[in-house]
């Protein structure tokens, strides 16, 4: 499946774009003599007489993007392994050719009076009108976007390596993945000094699709990385385009939001977080936070980072993305605030995810860490400031404590909710 969807993406590269369509994706429809035809011609690939299968397959060719449909049920559901073979090596081609007739329609449609089934577009729609669905069903999505977003998506798929990411976007994650990596490391290239020419920055619309495209593979499978994507944003004005005022900068702000959520490993959940902070987006700094507090497989260091992220920039809105880690209790820190002396055991206290969880949760109710029992090692326990907290810094001096303060924010949370 892999090696088809890559063979897709190279045939449509080579398909090119025709002057003139029709807006309406009706006329796109195949009539059902053509479709009949096909089938016959699907049959007709396992005749016994060669110079039959030849002329089959020829005729397949021939009939294009008309025959996809017939030719994807030869290659998928055929019993005769001589049909599945001819059909998988004639689909792609077809497959591409159907893609650009409803590209050309979709570019042709400039006043968005129709609805088009076109790869990647009802994805991205999706994404910046933050539609909520149910099994698959959209039950609800919000249109006001859809005018820019059409504006920006025609602009993304203007170019071929933009186009070939963009299309792969609804196909198998593994094929997706390996062109955005391949996508990813092109537009680090751009930077630096190639033989056919001077070095370039990445534009606007280069960024914009390798994330739009990333938010569909997550972290985990980005298996070669290199340099920053912050560095990308800014370079290519990303970064000012998300801070802009007008309908445009919502889309791009969507789609980088959309990447921002996507983000599922430790390296790239923290450079994430700076880039939210850094934009002013609170609500998706204060998610990447909780996750790298919540998220076992994470090491305790940047679980450390997330609680103290989360108790500088949250607010008490926030404090359902802690119910999670109010019961784990993985230690993450070991504080050691007693020199030993003479020989004598050095004293030591475990900061668990848990007491983590349920100081930020303290702070963001604007109450004290030193009210419910927390020990500050530099020695002011009464400190109650947000942007001092750090995860090594305070603790419990031991577990009937510990008991105690959350037997304390149990009663305290019924009582306030």
């Amino acid at each position: 499946m892999r090696c088809f969807s890559l063979a897709f993406a190279c045939a449509f590269l080579t398909a090119g774009f025709s002057g003139a369509a029709s807006p309406n994706p009706a006329d796109l429809a195949v009539v059902p003599e053509i479709q009949v035809k096909a089938r016959a011609l699907v049959r007709q690939l396992g005749s016994e007489d060669f110079n039959e299968r030849e002329d089959a397959e020829q005729q397949l060719e021939d009939l294009g993007r008309l025959a996809r449909a017939a030719l994807t049920a030869g290659a998928t559901t055929n019993p005769d392994p001589e049909i599945r073979s001819r059909c998988q090596r004639l689909l792609p081609h077809a497959i591409a050719l159907d893609t650009k007739a409803r590209l050309d329609t979709f570019l042709a449609d400039t006043k968005g009076e129709y609805e088009h089934d076109l790869p990647a577009w009802k994805t991205f729609r999706a994404v910046v009108g933050s539609e909520w669905a149910f099994f698959g069903l959209s039950v609800w999505s919000d249109r006001k976007l859809d005018a820019a977003a059409r504006r920006v998506f025609t602009e993304l798929v203007s170019t071929s390596a933009n186009r070939r990411l963009l299309l792969a976007v609804d196909g198998p994650r593994t094929a997706l993945a390996d062109l955005v990596v391949w996508r990813r490391l092109d537009l680090y290239d751009l930077r630096s000094v190639r033989t056919d020419g001077e070095p370039r920055e990445p534009t606007l619309e280069d960024v914009t699709a390798l994330l739009f495209a990333e938010s569909g593979v997550g972290s985990q499978y980005m298996l070669q990385r290199r340099g920053s994507t912050s560095s990308l944003m800014s370079e290519s004005g990303f970064t000012r385009a998300v801070r802009g005022k007008d309908e445009k900068s919502l889309v791009y702000r969507a789609v980088l939001t959309a990447w921002l959520d996507s983000r599922d490993e430790s390296r790239e959940m923290s450079q994430a977080l700076n880039i939210a902070q850094n934009l002013d987006l609170i609500d998706q700094a204060c998610g990447l936070a909780a996750r790298l507090l919540t998220t076992s497989a994470i090491n305790p260091s940047s679980r450390g980072r997330g609680a103290n992220s989360l108790a500088a920039i949250g607010s008490r809105k926030h404090l359902p993305l802690l119910n999670k880690a109010l019961t784990d209790t993985l230690t993450v820190y070991t504080v050691r605030p007693v020199t030993s002396i003479d020989g004598a055991e050095t004293v030591t206290y475990d900061v668990q995810v848990r007491d983590l969880a349920l100081a930020v949760s303290i702070l963001l109710t604007e109450q004290k860490l030193s009210d419910y029992g927390f020990v500050d090692r530099s020695g002011t326990s009464s400190s109650a400031d947000r942007l001092s907290f750090s995860y090594t810094r305070h603790y419990f001096p031991d577990d009937s404590a510990r008991k105690a303060a959350f037997a304390k924010w149990e009663k305290w949370r019924k009582a306030n909710e």
